[in-house]
């Protein structure tokens, strides 16, 4: 290890000496004066100073001495040396333009803490008086304190598992002279003694937070030879040596995901009928119960949300809260991680004009290569729906709902038939701009619906 000092035993006489200080006395004539308090061992250097560099100056009187007496190992308070105590931390952002902390998430940072050394500190205060009366003022003072202890705080830091401390009165020893005096002139002391449990830090280990999304931990795997059909779900996976492993994936706060219109909500088990609107569904939370278990610092527009596709791919949207009601967080995304669309014919953007029900709409006179996705069927016998369907030979023209038809200047045709295409196949509006999905059933829009616990992730 390095090499480190953090003063902590420095710390512990500090308090101690604070302790002991502004205490006062009061003369004969009723003038209170303070009682001065050092260092009882100071250096040579210090002490020739305060001397004048000469022998004849007399200490005055009264003032207090502090110093340590003894420092044991304390075997009697000694737990598990390798035990090793991991505290999250987060802090509160802080603006460097106003020097001012906000009411937002700042850093997360993950502090391990060293089971520290534990000893016993013995403080010692000799106490210098020229009479009685001064030493009886001085220690009634201090006296009172310690029925029997009083407690020290060495750091204001609350993650400091060893900043409070309790300093006991052990002794006191009432005078240094001998009685009776006899002619001995000598200054009176006062002798107390303290005693204190103390810790002995090593430094503590601080890291920058990460963002968990998953966990992934093996539950069991069986030996070839031994894999039961009871373990053959959909959530064992099959290793390169033919053994069977049962996989739990977790996410913070377990929650599934609505994605609609561009915003995203965070869905529970439990509904609150009266918090539903017309955007966001009564089983929706507030996203700050989600961004709380998160050591990362939001920030808006900035931290993404990122949908896994069936590919693996994802698809990354720029996140912010809405400022009137905090289930709905809005989604901008990324373009570059949109789906790529299948080509149509003569549409190698793949592209529509429009998604319409053709029971409804009527084209009337139709460019050539005008493209549309329809709802509803086209009847071939021009019972339903209007019959601008006929090709231009007056022939009817038959379509299923969910198909995407052409009109090549002469007739119309099926260029996407839906019956036939079971692959997941995407399309973009082009008069909306929005991307939808073929998933071999229905249309819906590419990034929307419900995504469960395995398929998204925040990146803060």
């Amino acid at each position: 290890m390095d090499h480190f000092y953090s003063g902590q035993v420095r710390r512990y006489l500090t308090q101690y000496i604070r302790l002991m200080s502004n205490f006062s006395w009061k003369d004969s004539s009723g003038r209170l004066s303070q009682v001065p308090v050092m260092y009882g061992d100071p250096s040579r250097q210090a002490s020739s100073i305060l001397k004048k560099n000469s022998e004849n100056v007399m200490p005055t009187a009264p003032f207090i001495a502090c110093y340590i007496k003894g420092l044991e190992y304390d075997q009697t308070r000694l737990q598990d040396p390798t035990f090793v105590s991991k505290v999250q931390v987060r802090e509160r952002e802080f603006d460097e333009g106003t020097g001012q902390y906000l009411n937002t998430q700042g850093l997360g940072y993950t502090v391990e803490r060293i089971m520290p050394s534990p000893y016993k500190l013995t403080f010692s205060a000799d106490i210098w008086t020229t009479n009685t009366e001064q030493k009886l003022q001085i220690f009634e003072q201090i006296a009172y304190l310690f029925n029997p202890s009083l407690e020290l705080q060495t750091t204001d830091n609350f993650i400091d598992w060893t900043s409070l401390t309790v300093l006991q009165l052990e002794s006191t020893n009432w005078t240094s002279r001998q009685v009776p005096q006899g002619v001995d002139q000598n200054i009176d002391i006062l002798t107390m003694t303290f005693t204190t449990p103390i810790w002995i830090t090593p430094p503590a280990k601080v890291l920058r937070m990460g963002v968990i999304t998953k966990i992934i931990a093996n539950v069991f795997a069986d030996q070839q030879g031994t894999i039961m059909s009871d373990y053959n779900d959909d959530n064992a996976v099959y290793t390169g040596l033919g053994n069977l492993v049962e996989t739990v994936v977790v996410t913070p706060g377990n929650f599934e995901l609505m994605v609609l219109d561009g915003v995203a909500g965070l869905l529970t088990n439990e509904i609150d009928t009266a918090a539903g609107d017309t955007t966001m569904p009564g089983n929706t939370v507030s996203w700050r119960k989600l961004l709380d278990l998160y050591p990362g610092q939001f920030r808006a527009n900035i931290s993404t949300l990122r949908l896994t596709k069936p590919n693996g791919n994802e698809i990354v949207a720029y996140i912010s809260l809405d400022p009137y009601d905090e289930r709905r967080m809005l989604l901008t995304f990324d373009t570059d991680t949109i789906p790529a669309n299948n080509a149509l014919l003569n549409r190698p953007l793949g592209t529509v004009d429009a998604i319409i029900n053709p029971e409804t709409f009527n084209p009337g006179t139709p460019v050539t290569n005008v493209t549309y996705l329809i709802l509803e069927n086209i009847n071939a016998d021009a019972t339903v729906g209007p019959a601008a369907w006929k090709n231009a030979n007056h022939t009817n023209f038959q379509a299923s709902a969910n198909d995407i038809i052409q009109w090549d200047g002469v007739q119309w045709n099926v260029i996407f038939n839906s019956a036939d295409v079971v692959e997941v196949h995407y399309i973009t509006n082009s008069y909306t701009g929005i991307q939808y999905k073929w998933d071999g059933h229905q249309w819906s829009k590419s990034f929307e619906g419900i995504y469960d616990n395995l398929t998204w992730r925040l990146v803060l």
